[in-house]
């Protein structure tokens, strides 16, 4: 943190961090066309696949507690 009295003086790294930051402002990014279709694929086949993986999570979880509940060994907390 710099003093109250300093409040307009900024460190090396800050200034670094404003003149990135006003780069990115005057020339923003683009992703070319790949990239958002990549993006686009991946995030609809894990849309697909997601509630079959959470239903796999709990069955897997159902299974280790029957098996620490057959086992007699308590819960761990």
């Amino acid at each position: 943190m710099t003093p109250e009295d300093d409040q307009d003086v900024q460190t090396p790294a800050e200034e670094r961090l404003v003149r990135y930051l006003e780069g990115l402002r005057e020339h923003p990014p683009r992703p070319d066309e790949g990239l958002v279709l990549a993006v686009l694929s991946a995030a609809r086949w894990q849309a697909v696949v997601r509630p079959y993986i959470g239903a796999v999570g709990v069955l897997a979880g159902a299974l280790a507690d029957g098996a620490r509940i057959i086992a007699g060994r308590p819960q761990p907390r």
